[in-house]
């Protein structure tokens, strides 16, 4: 959540902007277009955060948040794999995340407080201090270490421009994954309050997004020009 629900909403609406914007413009890049749909899910969230503190019905929208920030980890995975070439098994990656949004979203009492302040927003649920929450960490954490094996192994393989953009994708991944499981789910459930900040991330994801693209387009450019010369 950000500091005020209209700079959320904003935060939403620049990363709907951003996404459209590399799907039209960077049609030429060998970037996959699932980095898109990451960046649309983002917005989503920020969606999800600005209206719980403007809407009547903060208890759904807090639901449909956790529901979102849930196929956070998926997403990344299913893009490292597609961004690597590999094998992408799509029921697999998501089986978990679908069957905890479809636990969620039939839980009448799955969420216990949604309160959105000034500086501070706080979300209870039903995972928080049950083992089931212990199961839903070790899904979240997990994808996220073998997303960052992943891309970090094949950086280590290549060099040049293309090490960079490795390591941008997966510090961009980094950022936008952990900030929404420790600063929503863990540090509420250790009763610690939080500053509203996770649009801070999602901003910093949406220009990592934009310089990989810009950096593959140019990469790729020169590449044309140099075999025009031959």
């Amino acid at each position: 959540m950000c500091f005020t629900p209209a700079v959320s909403l904003s935060t939403a609406i620049f990363e709907f902007i951003v996404a459209t914007f590399i799907f039209f413009y960077f049609k030429k890049t060998t970037l996959h277009k699932s980095l898109i749909i990451f960046l649309y899910v983002l917005g989503i969230y920020q969606l999800t955060e600005f209206f719980l503190c403007t809407s009547s019905s903060p208890f759904l929208w807090a639901k449909l948040g956790f529901i979102t920030y849930t196929f956070l980890p998926a997403l990344g995975l299913y893009y490292a794999l597609d961004y690597l070439n590999k094998k992408r098994y799509f029921l697999l990656i998501f089986l978990i995340p679908i069957a905890v949004s479809i636990f969620v979203a039939f839980s009448e009492n799955f969420i216990s407080l949604a309160t959105c302040g000034t500086f501070f927003v706080t979300v209870k649920n039903l995972f928080m201090g049950h083992w089931i929450g212990g199961l839903y960490l070790s899904y979240y954490f997990g994808f996220i270490l073998i997303v960052g094996i992943l891309l970090t192994i094949n950086a280590i393989r290549k060099k040049g421009i293309h090490r960079i953009l490795d390591l941008i994708v997966l510090f961009a991944l980094l950022f936008s994954l952990l900030p929404p499981i420790i600063l929503i789910f863990i540090l509420p459930a250790l009763k610690i309050t939080f500053p509203s900040i996770y649009c801070h991330f999602a901003v910093l994801f949406a220009f990592a997004a934009l310089l990989v693209f810009y950096l593959d387009s140019k990469s790729q450019k020169s590449k044309r020009n140099s075999l025009k010369t031959f």
